[in-house]
């Protein structure tokens, strides 16, 4: 009886060797895989490949709602490049950025950047601003400050720039944060503020108390996300909070080709708001 059993452990603990080798090898292979040809292009690295990698499976393996709603947001088809794993949301920006020379005015500013992406903090350290304030609610390392976007510690018109990319969709009290974010801005300050959003619905869809990740996933398309952002309704919010909207469109500025082989959301318009 222990004698099976010893052998029973053996075998279990055997096989979780040999799939876990296995996934090594698939992923291995995947990525060699991805990295042939040049039908991609990563608009960080610059490196040109056949494929980005998926984000969970791609847009099939998608909740069901992110179609219902045609959800705006990440291109889980074109997800992480194969080399630099900067991911589309993160390119965009880069694109966005190069393109309306916004680095430029981050020269010499004081600059507060929530959940900073890894190549985008990289590209605006090396632009030298006076102050850069790199947060997060739950800091991955000491070089992030640890801060709650509904309540910034620093005083009122202490920043120039200040990016929140995907984050307001995880906040319950979105709009106190969007008035914290007004605050901290000096005069003339701006704040890119992406989320993903639907074009097909009049107000947020919220559904409260919800404390299941999984609903949370069915009703709105990710765990951790807290609802569903209408395009309208998150807008007129951010008017509220007495910003001024210069929302700078995709189709105005890149071609659906050059959304293609960069890998990013051509329907991702760029959220840019004003403290006037």
């Amino acid at each position: 009886m222990i004698v099976s059993k010893i052998l029973t452990q053996n075998i279990f603990q055997g096989m979780r060797y040999v799939n876990k080798a296995i996934r090594l090898i698939l992923t291995k292979f995947e990525r060699f895989y991805y990295r042939i040809g040049n039908r991609k292009k990563c608009y960080v690295c610059q490196r040109t490949f056949r494929r980005f990698t998926k984000y969970q499976g791609g847009f099939i393996k998608m909740p069901k709602i992110v179609e219902m709603l045609k959800i705006i947001g990440s291109d889980p088809d074109n997800f992480g490049c194969a080399y630099c794993s900067a991911y589309d949301r993160e390119r965009h920006l880069f694109m966005y950025f190069d393109k309306l020379d916004l680095w430029n005015k981050m020269k010499g500013a004081k600059i507060l950047h929530f959940s900073p992406e890894n190549n985008l903090a990289k590209k605006i350290t090396s632009q030298n601003p006076e102050e850069y304030v790199k947060a997060n609610f739950n800091p991955r390392d000491e070089s992030i400050k640890k801060i709650d976007l509904t309540d910034v510690p620093y005083s009122d018109s202490t920043f120039d720039f200040l990016i929140a990319n995907h984050i307001l969709e995880h906040i319950p009290e979105y709009k106190l944060a969007m008035r914290e974010i007004f605050r901290v801005l000096k005069n003339g300050g701006a704040a890119i503020l992406q989320t993903p959003f639907s074009k097909l619905i009049e107000t947020n869809f919220e559904v409260k108390n919800i404390d299941s990740n999984a609903t949370r996933t069915f009703l709105y398309g990710q765990f951790d996300h807290l609802r569903v952002f209408s395009e309208r309704h998150f807008f007129q919010d951010l008017k509220d909070a007495g910003f001024e909207l210069q929302i700078k469109k995709n189709s105005e500025l890149f071609t659906e080709q050059d959304c293609i082989y960069y890998g990013v959301n051509s329907n991702e318009d760029l959220i840019m708001v004003i403290k006037n």
